[in-house]
């Protein structure tokens, strides 16, 4: 047999050209040898051209007719993965059955082989690829899986098993191993260090689309994704998913999917999703963890840094379930088990919560019922909680009055309606009845001097909106024999790290001694009366207030002071006391009065004292009546706050710690 040469400027059809072809046969001493160039190639699979492409077979082996390269290569000049030199087998069974292999192709600084198998008009791809350099292997990737503004650097080795008929895929198996995973975008929003896993993805078209199923494992490396992060050197996370994708609508039908990151978080569910703007249209998810610490940590607390909220210590287990509506919740229902929550700037906290917690943003969502162990309000602790309630679309409402048991009483809540919870400024409105608090458990509790008695009162309406709690009416507080009225309260930022309290109070028919006997100062006899104005605290330490207590003009009682009281209130005025007992009066143990009065205000760092104008200056703070005549006369009028927080602990008062 001779030479034979077959030369064409090329070669087309729908789904391929060749340019530049160029087929020689030659007879050699142990057959016949083949030789095939194109000057250029093009597929509508292939990332861009390949040109230079020289196909040896120096060796062809004949059986009947049939063609056999056993031992081929190929070189390639210029290609979108770089010039190639690659071993090459050929197999021609007839013109409907034909095999190419290649192995030692050098894609993305990584190996690359493939097996090819062609039976007309099916085929079948086998494909591997070794430690692929994804930042060189981008070029040839969509870029929405690695946009072209990130930084990437990751060693990647892919497997595929893929199937189809003339130029369409029907079947895929594909595994790919992660290495040294590194990514970041421009912000720094997006971010992943030594992150490593694995991903398998099978999937088979149908009439409509196609049908698979993906399995990832990430088990090494931190990622953050604003504004969440996660560290997945002890806890790997594991995802399945099964599902439908429907090709003409681009629409994602997850029917299930799980995601396990030991030992936080168990999610279950499934999903319907638009890919064209990754718009979830519906979804059911079944979550589940005993782990709240760690879920609180990861995902909750960075979505409500800066809320009343980002600064838990949270302990038990949840088990629910959310519905998901056009991309938003629809509703949420959740078993609440054995849950601990403490506010770490000591607001609050809850032992041993249970019970069930349903939302809907339809108006007939279920009753919530749960219950509380113990826990406290600021420093004061508080007894066992049942709580019902329902929650609206953007709020609550309480459906049974709640007991709160506190201080040795009770305060109940009759009613609370709450709105804006989830979008908007929040806003709700209460009612409340104090019954029976002890004022020892209360002084305990803040550690303010030793209080006798018990507060009993009413507060109508409360109302709370853009971080202010304000009181209509009055606060009615019925204490000491007598009455003290609070109005014009507000506390702003009530459960915020510097709460700020405004006020004026009016007290009518108290009786010093209740007063006296509860903060031990002494003992006195009569009755008190007065008001403070323009109360301001803020962290609870008063900034501003006008005051003024007195002896009422027409008071029936016995007016009686005893030298301790008299010593106490020298202390105040004078800032010196115990003068009694260097004089003759030192062996009197009470005497008789006619008036005491104190005014005081503070504004700022300056308290300014008054009572009863004294003819020769000065003031009264306790003008004497009979025999023998004690007069309380003070001089300083002007005196600073400090100094007379000073004087206060310095006072003979049982018990009793001002700090």
């Amino acid at each position: 047999m001779s030479d034979f040469s077959i030369q064409t400027d090329n070669l087309r059809s729908d789904e391929w050209s060749a340019e530049g072809i160029h087929l020689n046969l030659y007879q050699t001493a142990e057959g016949l040898g083949l030789q095939l160039t194109l000057s250029e190639f093009n597929h509508q699979a292939l990332a861009g051209s390949i040109k230079g492409i020289d196909l040896r077979c120096a060796e062809v082996l004949q059986v009947n007719h049939s063609y056999f390269c056993p031992q081929g290569s190929l070189s390639i000049a210029e290609s979108p993965y770089g010039g190639q030199q690659a071993n090459v087998e050929l197999n021609y069974i007839d013109s409907e059955h034909v095999e190419i292999k290649l192995d030692g192709l050098t894609v993305a600084q990584g190996g690359v082989s493939f097996d090819l198998k062609m039976t007309k008009p099916n085929w079948q791809l086998n494909l591997n690829g070794s430690e692929l350099n994804v930042d060189k292997l981008r070029a040839l990737l969509p870029r929405e899986i690695v946009p072209p503004s990130w930084d990437v650097s990751a060693s990647i080795s892919i497997k595929a098993k893929l199937s189809g008929s003339t130029s369409v895929l029907k079947q895929a198996d594909v595994s790919a191993e992660i290495k040294k995973l590194n990514y970041a975008d421009e912000e720094g929003l997006q971010v992943a260090e030594e992150g490593s896993g694995k991903l398998h993805i099978q999937a088979e078209k149908r009439d409509r689309g196609w049908a698979g199923s993906a399995r990832l494992l990430l088990d090494q490396g931190q990622y953050y994704s604003d504004p969440f992060y996660i560290d997945l050197t002890d806890a790997p996370l594991h995802l399945n998913l099964k599902g439908d994708w429907t090709t003409a609508l681009n629409h994602l039908q997850l029917k299930q999917a799980d995601l396990q990151w030991l030992p936080t978080v168990d999610l279950k569910g499934s999903a319907q999703i638009d890919l064209t703007d990754l718009a979830v249209q519906h979804a059911n998810i079944q979550f589940g963890t005993d782990h709240l610490d760690q879920l609180y940590q990861t995902i909750i607390q960075p979505m409500v840094i800066g809320s009343m909220a980002d600064e838990l210590e949270i302990t038990g287990g949840i088990q629910g379930e959310i519905e998901l509506v056009d991309g938003e919740v629809a509703q949420f229902r959740s078993q609440l088990k054995s849950i601990d929550v403490d506010d770490l700037r000591g607001v609050f906290a809850l032992n041993d919560l249970q019970g069930f917690l349903a939302w809907s943003n339809r108006e007939n969502a279920q009753i919530s019922q749960f219950h509380v162990k113990t826990g406290h309000l600021y420093q004061i602790p508080h007894g066992p909680l049942s709580v019902n309630l329902q929650a609206l679309p953007n709020g609550i409402s309480l459906q049974k009055p709640l007991d709160i048991q506190l201080l040795g009483g009770h305060i109940i809540i009759d009613r609370l309606e709450a709105k804006n919870l989830f979008h908007g400024s929040p806003e709700w409105e209460t009612g409340a009845e104090v019954i029976n608090l002890s004022l020892q458990d209360l002084s305990t509790a803040f550690d303010w001097p030793s209080l006798s008695g018990e507060l009993n009162g009413k507060l109508p309406r409360m109302h709370y909106l853009d971080e202010s709690l304000d009181f209509d009416g009055a606060l009615q507080v019925d204490v000491f024999g007598g009455q003290i009225k609070v109005e014009q309260l507000k506390i702003k930022q009530p459960l915020g790290r510097v709460p700020e309290l405004f006020a004026s109070a009016e007290m009518t028919g108290l009786d010093l001694e209740q007063i006296t006997r509860t903060f031990s100062f002494g003992h006195i006899e009569g009755g008190l009366e007065g008001w403070i104005n323009g109360l301001h605290l803020l962290s609870w330490e008063p900034v501003a207030f006008q005051a003024q207590f007195n002896s009422p003009e027409d008071d029936d009682l016995p007016h009686r002071i005893s030298q301790r009281a008299v010593d106490n209130l020298t202390s105040i005025g004078n800032g010196m006391g115990g003068s009694l007992q260097n004089t003759f009066l030192g062996i009197f143990k009470e005497f008789r009065y006619n008036r005491i009065e104190l005014q005081a205000s503070l504004d700022g760092d300056l308290a300014e004292l008054g009572g009863i104008d004294h003819p020769n200056g000065g003031y009264y703070l306790v003008k004497g009546a009979g025999l023998p005549r004690i007069d309380v006369i003070a001089r300083n009028r002007r005196v600073a706050w400090k100094t007379l927080v000073e004087r206060l602990k310095n006072i003979r008062v049982e018990g009793m710690k001002v700090q």
